[in-house]
Protein backbone atom coordinates (compact mmCIF):
# COMPACT_ATOMS: atom_id res chain seq x y z
CA UNK A 1 0.00 0.00 0.00
CA UNK A 2 2.80 2.41 0.86
CA UNK A 3 4.62 1.69 -2.38
CA UNK A 4 1.46 2.55 -4.32
CA UNK A 5 1.11 5.88 -2.54
CA UNK A 6 4.78 6.74 -3.16
CA UNK A 7 4.43 5.98 -6.88
CA UNK A 8 1.36 8.21 -7.10
CA UNK A 9 3.16 11.05 -5.37
CA UNK A 10 6.13 10.81 -7.72
CA UNK A 11 3.79 10.85 -10.70
CA UNK A 12 2.20 14.07 -9.48
CA UNK A 13 5.53 15.83 -9.20
CA UNK A 14 6.58 14.80 -12.77
CA UNK A 15 3.36 15.70 -14.64
CA UNK A 16 3.14 18.66 -17.06
CA UNK A 17 0.18 20.39 -18.72
CA UNK A 18 -0.78 19.96 -22.40
CA UNK A 19 -4.10 20.45 -24.16
CA UNK A 20 -5.52 20.16 -27.67
CA UNK A 21 -8.85 21.07 -29.21
CA UNK A 22 -10.46 20.16 -32.51
CA UNK A 23 -11.93 23.03 -34.49
CA UNK A 24 -13.29 23.66 -37.98
CA UNK A 25 -12.58 26.67 -40.15
CA UNK A 26 -13.85 27.78 -43.53
CA UNK A 27 -11.25 28.53 -46.17
CA UNK A 28 -11.58 31.82 -48.02
CA UNK A 29 -11.62 31.77 -51.82
CA UNK A 30 -13.92 31.46 -54.83
CA UNK A 31 -14.07 30.26 -58.43
CA UNK A 32 -16.68 32.88 -59.30
CA UNK A 33 -20.37 32.44 -60.10
CA UNK A 34 -20.86 32.26 -63.87
CA UNK A 35 -18.71 29.47 -65.25
CA UNK A 36 -18.29 28.70 -68.92
CA UNK A 37 -16.10 26.29 -70.85
CA UNK A 38 -12.63 26.62 -69.32
CA UNK A 39 -10.42 25.70 -66.35
CA UNK A 40 -10.57 27.94 -63.29
CA UNK A 41 -7.63 28.06 -60.88
CA UNK A 42 -7.84 29.62 -57.44
CA UNK A 43 -6.12 29.54 -54.05
CA UNK A 44 -8.10 29.06 -50.85
CA UNK A 45 -6.40 30.60 -47.83
CA UNK A 46 -6.62 29.54 -44.20
CA UNK A 47 -5.83 31.49 -41.05
CA UNK A 48 -4.11 28.68 -39.18
CA UNK A 49 -1.48 29.83 -36.72
CA UNK A 50 0.83 27.97 -34.38
CA UNK A 51 1.25 24.22 -34.28
CA UNK A 52 -1.60 22.03 -35.52
CA UNK A 53 -2.41 18.64 -36.98
CA UNK A 54 -4.70 18.37 -40.03
CA UNK A 55 -7.40 15.75 -39.54
CA UNK A 56 -9.76 16.00 -42.52
CA UNK A 57 -10.79 18.21 -45.41
CA UNK A 58 -14.44 18.33 -46.51
CA UNK A 59 -15.38 20.02 -49.81
CA UNK A 60 -18.73 20.75 -51.41
CA UNK A 61 -19.47 22.62 -54.64
CA UNK A 62 -23.03 22.92 -56.00
CA UNK A 63 -23.77 23.70 -59.66
CA UNK A 64 -26.84 24.51 -61.75
CA UNK A 65 -27.37 24.41 -65.48
CA UNK A 66 -27.18 27.92 -66.89
CA UNK A 67 -29.01 27.07 -70.09
CA UNK A 68 -27.32 26.71 -73.43
CA UNK A 69 -27.68 26.71 -77.17
CA UNK A 70 -29.69 24.06 -78.97
CA UNK A 71 -28.99 22.43 -82.30
CA UNK A 72 -32.27 22.14 -84.22
CA UNK A 73 -32.73 19.49 -86.88
CA UNK A 74 -34.76 19.86 -90.06
CA UNK A 75 -38.32 18.47 -89.95
CA UNK A 76 -38.30 14.70 -90.45
CA UNK A 77 -41.32 12.80 -91.63
CA UNK A 78 -42.11 10.12 -89.07
CA UNK A 79 -45.61 9.03 -90.12
CA UNK A 80 -47.82 9.05 -93.21
CA UNK A 81 -51.39 7.88 -93.75
CA UNK A 82 -53.48 8.52 -96.88
CA UNK A 83 -57.20 7.79 -97.20
CA UNK A 84 -59.08 6.68 -100.30
CA UNK A 85 -60.13 9.09 -103.00
CA UNK A 86 -63.83 9.99 -102.95
CA UNK A 87 -65.76 11.97 -105.48
CA UNK A 88 -66.74 15.47 -104.37
CA UNK A 89 -69.61 17.07 -106.23
CA UNK A 90 -68.76 20.49 -104.87
CA UNK A 91 -65.20 20.25 -106.14
CA UNK A 92 -65.88 18.25 -109.25
CA UNK A 93 -62.85 16.16 -108.39
CA UNK A 94 -61.68 13.22 -106.34
CA UNK A 95 -60.58 14.16 -102.83
CA UNK A 96 -58.75 12.31 -100.09
CA UNK A 97 -57.32 13.11 -96.63
CA UNK A 98 -53.63 12.67 -95.81
CA UNK A 99 -52.19 12.74 -92.28
CA UNK A 100 -48.47 13.44 -92.02
CA UNK A 101 -46.33 13.47 -88.89
CA UNK A 102 -43.16 15.56 -88.71
CA UNK A 103 -40.61 15.63 -85.87
CA UNK A 104 -38.14 18.40 -85.09
CA UNK A 105 -35.35 17.55 -82.63
CA UNK A 106 -33.63 20.14 -80.45
CA UNK A 107 -30.44 18.91 -78.77
CA UNK A 108 -28.09 20.53 -76.25
CA UNK A 109 -24.72 19.41 -74.90
CA UNK A 110 -24.04 18.03 -71.45
CA UNK A 111 -22.43 20.33 -68.87
CA UNK A 112 -19.70 18.87 -66.66
CA UNK A 113 -17.36 20.01 -63.90
CA UNK A 114 -14.22 18.37 -62.51
CA UNK A 115 -12.42 19.41 -59.31
CA UNK A 116 -8.70 18.68 -59.20
CA UNK A 117 -5.51 19.30 -57.26
CA UNK A 118 -2.71 19.00 -59.80
CA UNK A 119 -3.12 15.60 -61.45
CA UNK A 120 -5.29 14.32 -58.59
CA UNK A 121 -9.03 14.35 -59.40
CA UNK A 122 -11.02 15.02 -56.22
CA UNK A 123 -14.48 14.67 -57.79
CA UNK A 124 -16.64 15.34 -60.83
CA UNK A 125 -20.29 15.72 -61.81
CA UNK A 126 -22.58 16.43 -64.74
CA UNK A 127 -26.09 17.59 -65.61
CA UNK A 128 -28.69 14.88 -66.18
CA UNK A 129 -30.28 13.93 -69.50
CA UNK A 130 -33.93 14.91 -69.93
CA UNK A 131 -36.22 14.45 -72.91
CA UNK A 132 -39.66 15.90 -73.53
CA UNK A 133 -42.06 16.11 -76.45
CA UNK A 134 -44.51 18.90 -77.19
CA UNK A 135 -46.99 19.73 -79.89
CA UNK A 136 -45.50 22.04 -82.47
CA UNK A 137 -48.79 22.76 -84.20
CA UNK A 138 -50.81 21.41 -87.12
CA UNK A 139 -50.85 22.81 -90.65
CA UNK A 140 -53.63 22.06 -93.14
CA UNK A 141 -53.48 22.63 -96.88
CA UNK A 142 -55.18 21.35 -100.07
CA UNK A 143 -52.86 20.24 -102.80
CA UNK A 144 -53.36 19.04 -106.34
CA UNK A 145 -51.96 15.59 -106.82
CA UNK A 146 -51.79 15.87 -110.63
CA UNK A 147 -52.77 12.26 -110.95
CA UNK A 148 -54.44 11.02 -114.15
CA UNK A 149 -55.14 14.32 -115.87
CA UNK A 150 -58.56 14.37 -117.48
CA UNK A 151 -58.44 16.02 -120.85
CA UNK A 152 -56.76 19.36 -120.17
CA UNK A 153 -57.42 19.35 -116.44
CA UNK A 154 -54.71 18.12 -114.10
CA UNK A 155 -56.51 18.86 -110.87
CA UNK A 156 -58.79 15.89 -111.10
CA UNK A 157 -57.30 14.39 -107.90
CA UNK A 158 -56.73 16.46 -104.77
CA UNK A 159 -55.61 15.89 -101.19
CA UNK A 160 -56.36 17.63 -97.93
CA UNK A 161 -53.03 17.29 -96.11
CA UNK A 162 -52.80 17.74 -92.35
CA UNK A 163 -49.23 17.98 -91.09
CA UNK A 164 -48.73 17.62 -87.33
CA UNK A 165 -45.34 18.67 -85.97
CA UNK A 166 -43.85 17.27 -82.77
CA UNK A 167 -40.89 19.01 -81.12
CA UNK A 168 -38.58 16.69 -79.17
CA UNK A 169 -36.19 18.46 -76.79
CA UNK A 170 -33.16 16.48 -75.70
CA UNK A 171 -31.56 18.53 -72.97
CA UNK A 172 -29.07 18.17 -70.12
CA UNK A 173 -30.47 20.16 -67.22
CA UNK A 174 -30.71 20.38 -63.47
CA UNK A 175 -28.17 20.70 -60.73
CA UNK A 176 -25.45 18.52 -59.27
CA UNK A 177 -22.80 18.66 -56.55
CA UNK A 178 -19.19 17.64 -56.14
CA UNK A 179 -18.66 16.60 -52.52
CA UNK A 180 -16.22 14.53 -50.55
CA UNK A 181 -14.06 14.20 -47.45
CA UNK A 182 -10.34 13.48 -47.33
CA UNK A 183 -9.18 11.78 -44.14
CA UNK A 184 -5.67 10.82 -45.24
CA UNK A 185 -3.42 13.17 -43.25
CA UNK A 186 -0.46 12.68 -45.57
CA UNK A 187 -2.60 13.64 -48.55
CA UNK A 188 -4.03 16.68 -46.77
CA UNK A 189 -0.52 17.85 -45.90
CA UNK A 190 0.38 17.58 -49.59
CA UNK A 191 -2.65 19.66 -50.53
CA UNK A 192 -1.62 22.49 -48.26
CA UNK A 193 1.36 24.75 -48.77
CA UNK A 194 1.91 27.32 -46.02
CA UNK A 195 -1.80 27.24 -45.22
CA UNK A 196 -2.89 27.73 -48.86
CA UNK A 197 -4.88 25.20 -50.87
CA UNK A 198 -4.67 25.43 -54.68
CA UNK A 199 -7.56 23.86 -56.61
CA UNK A 200 -8.60 23.71 -60.26
CA UNK A 201 -12.14 23.46 -61.66
CA UNK A 202 -12.57 22.34 -65.26
CA UNK A 203 -15.96 23.29 -66.71
CA UNK A 204 -17.55 22.12 -69.96
CA UNK A 205 -20.68 24.06 -70.91
CA UNK A 206 -22.40 26.87 -69.02
CA UNK A 207 -22.89 26.46 -65.28
CA UNK A 208 -23.81 28.52 -62.25
CA UNK A 209 -21.86 27.90 -59.05
CA UNK A 210 -24.68 28.18 -56.51
CA UNK A 211 -22.79 27.21 -53.37
CA UNK A 212 -19.32 26.26 -52.18
CA UNK A 213 -17.76 25.14 -48.93
CA UNK A 214 -14.31 24.01 -47.86
CA UNK A 215 -14.05 22.95 -44.22
CA UNK A 216 -10.77 21.99 -42.62
CA UNK A 217 -10.81 20.01 -39.39
CA UNK A 218 -7.59 20.31 -37.41
CA UNK A 219 -6.26 19.82 -33.91
CA UNK A 220 -4.30 22.62 -32.35
CA UNK A 221 -1.35 21.42 -30.31
CA UNK A 222 -0.28 23.48 -27.31
CA UNK A 223 3.26 23.35 -25.94
CA UNK A 224 3.68 22.28 -22.30
CA UNK A 225 3.49 25.22 -19.92
CA UNK A 226 6.51 25.40 -17.63
CA UNK A 227 6.93 28.02 -14.95
CA UNK A 228 10.46 27.62 -13.54
CA UNK A 229 11.41 29.50 -10.42
CA UNK A 230 8.01 29.37 -8.83
CA UNK A 231 7.97 28.95 -5.10
CA UNK A 232 6.04 25.76 -4.36
CA UNK A 233 2.92 26.13 -2.34
CA UNK A 234 2.93 24.66 1.21
CA UNK A 235 0.70 21.80 0.10
CA UNK A 236 3.18 20.85 -2.65
CA UNK A 237 6.06 20.96 -0.17
CA UNK A 238 4.14 18.74 2.24
CA UNK A 239 3.38 16.22 -0.54
CA UNK A 240 7.00 16.10 -1.64
CA UNK A 241 8.18 15.80 1.95
CA UNK A 242 5.75 13.00 2.62
CA UNK A 243 7.08 11.18 -0.41
CA UNK A 244 10.71 11.51 0.69
CA UNK A 245 9.85 10.43 4.25
CA UNK A 246 8.08 7.36 2.95
CA UNK A 247 11.08 6.46 0.78
CA UNK A 248 13.42 6.80 3.79
CA UNK A 249 11.15 4.67 5.97
CA UNK A 250 11.10 1.89 3.42
CA UNK A 251 14.90 1.89 3.07
CA UNK A 252 15.42 1.68 6.88
CA UNK A 253 12.88 -1.14 7.12
CA UNK A 254 14.60 -3.05 4.31
CA UNK A 255 18.09 -2.62 5.93
CA UNK A 256 16.78 -3.83 9.30
CA UNK A 257 15.25 -6.90 7.68
CA UNK A 258 18.54 -7.76 5.92
CA UNK A 259 20.52 -7.37 9.21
Amino acid sequence: MKQTIIAALLAVTCAFSTSASAETINLDGSFGTNLSGKTYDTVFKSNLEGKYELNSLTFSFAFLDNGGTFKTSDPKQTSYHAGNYKWSNSLGAYLRTVDVGHTITKTSKQETAQLSFGDLVLGSGATEYNEKSENGGTKSQRVVDGKDCFLFWCDYYKSDVKTKTTIVTQDYTGGFSITGTINDRDLINQLFNNGDLSLSLKVVGDLLLTGSSLVLDYTKVEDPVEEPGEVPEPSSVLLAGAGLAAIGFLRRRRNAAQA
